[in-house]
């Protein structure tokens, strides 16, 4: 039997860019989640049977567009509280990286849709964002 070689969670950077020139990218601290999903959106087409036009036709599909999204939760860190805030604040679309070890790296504009904080008596305060894509997710080499 072959075990799987696995990446652990420090290998799995979403890296909010500065919007300076260079570009400076930093991992916020305190999401102790993170999903990365792209997705199509797909138009479908019922293909009809030429032989037996009463036979149940198959669809076909063709993608139309191409999305982008990143979800991720954990607590409030000080550390980064302000990058969330100032972006959420700006309604501006920042660039984000997202890394996977050393095997990929993804970078897209972006747009913070969600940033929620709730508390619960006895726990720390938590956070969810949800980023999506505002435009091209464009594969890049890594350093």
């Amino acid at each position: 039997m072959a075990i799987a070689t696995t990446y652990p969670f420090s290998k799995f950077l979403v890296k909010v860019g500065d919007g300076a020139s260079p570009e400076v990218f930093t991992d916020p601290c305190g999401l102790t989640t993170k999903g990365f999903t792209r997705s199509a959106n797909l138009n479908d087409t019922n293909i009809p049977d030429c032989d037996d036009p009463d036979a149940p036709s198959w669809l076909g599909r063709d993608v139309v567009s191409y999305q982008g999204q990143i979800a991720g939760s954990g607590v409030v860190a000080q550390e980064s509280f302000a990058t969330w805030e100032d972006w959420w604040n700006a309604g501006e679309t920042r660039n984000v990286r997202i890394e996977l070890n050393t095997e990929a790296a993804w970078i897209m504009p972006a747009k913070l849709q969600e940033f929620a904080i709730t508390a619960e008596r006895g726990n720390k305060v938590q956070m969810a964002v949800n980023i999506v894509s505002d435009g091209a997710v464009v594969p890049v080499a890594i350093p």
